[in-house]
């Protein structure tokens, strides 16, 4: 790509210093920059991409695009540009630099405020049951045809750069289909790392209070992740797809049980129209007859074309919306509906979402991601009728993050459970007893007392031992908060961790080992 490439693809571009170098790379941090490369200054909460302009130059940039107009003399021998968001400037430049991958992959975007990671893994497994290879974007994995791997960036959705570099993996590979967890935060255009992906399918599983720090108000991040319906709109209408031409049908795919799915179809008028829902009897497709056990999930679907019964190895019947939409997302691409109900009876447990932990003990081990006060009550409330005897929980909650949930979920958590093991989840910078007093103030105000009804233990690997040790047959023990996360942040950096590792080799010592 030639440097002019990049001012066509930026419309509010003023070129500060002419030229037409040839770009080798791309890259926003300058630690990252590669001689011949192109350095995108992107402001950021801690750090200003500006003060790294020399460093960038120094490691053999030719160019740069840039927003703040006191960089420019920085910027005599090289081709610069100036544009008023650089983060925003991010997405139409790298997909550009990937030769714009998403006008060769169908591409899927799943959006809502639970359920995007289960979903979209489930949507990856139905499409590559029809006779199609597909890509994965999401919180947990990475996925290109048959090679998976974690996503280790700690992001719901990476940056457009990365975006664009495995959207460009997947058409290389074969891939007919992409499958992207499509967050608010991305979708906000003020971020716009999702923006030239050229969706073609877009699904909501739900929207409740979340994020506010950075939307400022819920009707903001309605707004912003209904984004990705408005980009149905805008996207390509046609596309050339492992060598074929085809014109892809635009479809928006709403769960009708959620009060403001209307709002989002409303953001795709011209979009075909699928719906599903548990509650609602007017969704194209439904689930009937749901029975939940603690090892698994069974229901009915019912479609305009046809209905099945579905028995699937996920834990809580709050998967069942999730479940539907992979439904939804199969039959309105032409996979029949008993390929669909085969791939999700085959498809793989999303590390870290409701992931049972069984190594032959007598008791229940349960590892999933919840860390918020809706989650907790869902899953709670799901968990409770399904335990024989205790409920025993270990949890935290993040360091330099929303403080007034703490004692919140320490309350919820006490309401239904038995037993609370209280540790670190990402202290980060603050003092982990100070979190854990927060959550144990919620705790005590439901009316448990430390020693009997809960426990204090900063160190989580201690704590999931503590849990254990209380453990009786009969029993469900939850933990909570790190799911697939694979380390724990404190002051000094990143420790490694992965909770299901740490949970079988704390059962291995009780002599519990498959």
């Amino acid at each position: 790509m030639r440097f002019k490439n990049v001012l066509t693809s930026l419309p509010d571009a003023v070129a500060v210093t002419p030229g037409d170098q040839a770009i080798s790379s791309v890259a926003y941090d300058s630690r990252l920059v590669q001689p011949g490369g192109l350095f995108v200054a992107m402001r950021g909460f801690h750090v200003d991409g500006h003060a790294y302009i020399p460093a960038a130059l120094a490691a053999g940039a030719v160019a740069v695009v840039f927003e703040d107009e006191a960089a420019a003399p920085l910027l005599k021998n090289v081709a610069a540009a100036r544009v008023a968001n650089a983060r925003a400037a991010l997405a139409p430049i790298a997909a550009a630099f990937y030769r714009h991958p998403g006008q060769q992959l169908q591409v899927i975007g799943i959006t809502g405020t639970k359920g995007k990671t289960t979903t979209s893994t489930l949507a990856s497994a139905v499409l590559d049951s029809g006779n199609h290879r597909s890509g994965l974007i999401t919180t947990v994995d990475f996925k290109v045809g048959e090679h998976w791997w974690a996503n280790e960036t700690r992001q719901t959705t990476p940056e457009a750069l990365e975006i664009q570099a495995l959207l460009r993996d997947m058409a290389d590979n074969n891939c007919d289909y992409a499958v992207v967890e499509s967050s608010s935060h991305a979708l906000s255009p003020g971020w716009n790392r999702l923006g030239d992906c050229e969706y073609d399918v877009a699904v909501l599983t739900n929207i409740t209070h979340e994020h506010l720090d950075y939307h400022g108000t819920f009707e903001q991040y309605r707004a912003d992740k209904a984004e990705l319906f408005r980009m149905l709109e805008t996207s390509v209408q046609e596309k050339t797809v492992r060598g074929y031409q085809v014109r892809p049908q635009k479809t928006a795919i709403v769960n009708l049980d959620d009060p403001n799915a209307q709002f989002f179809l409303d953001s795709a008028p011209h979009a075909r129209v699928l719906t599903y829902a548990v509650e609602h009897a007017a969704a194209d497709v439904r689930a009937v007859d749901i029975v939940a056990i603690r090892t698994g999930l069974a229901f009915t679907v019912l479609t305009p074309h046809g209905q099945r019964r579905l028995a699937l190895a996920m834990v809580g019947s709050f998967n069942v919306p999730n479940v539907l939409a992979a439904v939804c997302i199969g039959l309105s691409q032409g996979i029949t509906l008993d390929d669909c109900a085969r791939a999700l009876e085959h498809a793989p447990v999303v590390r870290g979402r409701m992931a049972m932990i069984d190594e032959g003990q007598p008791f229940t081990v349960v590892v999933d991601y919840a860390h918020n006060p809706d989650s907790f009550e869902k899953l709670f409330a799901e968990m409770r009728p399904l335990t024989e005897k205790r409920l025993i929980a270990v949890f935290g909650s993040a360091g330099e993050r929303d403080r007034e949930k703490r004692a919140i979920q320490g309350a919820i958590a006490a309401r239904f459970c038995d037993l609370l093991v209280l540790t670190d989840e990402d202290p980060r910078g603050e003092d982990r007893n100070t979190i854990i007093a927060e959550i144990a103030a919620g705790v005590e105000q439901a009316g448990k007392r430390e020693g009997s009804g809960y426990l204090r233990i900063p160190d989580r690997a201690a704590a999931i031992r503590a849990a254990f040790a209380h453990a009786t047959p009969g029993d469900i023990v939850l933990l909570l908060g790190k799911g697939h996360e694979g380390s724990i942040i404190y002051a000094h950096g990143k420790q490694p961790w992965d909770e299901a590792t740490e949970a079988r080799a704390a059962l291995a010592e009780l002599g519990w080992q498959g």
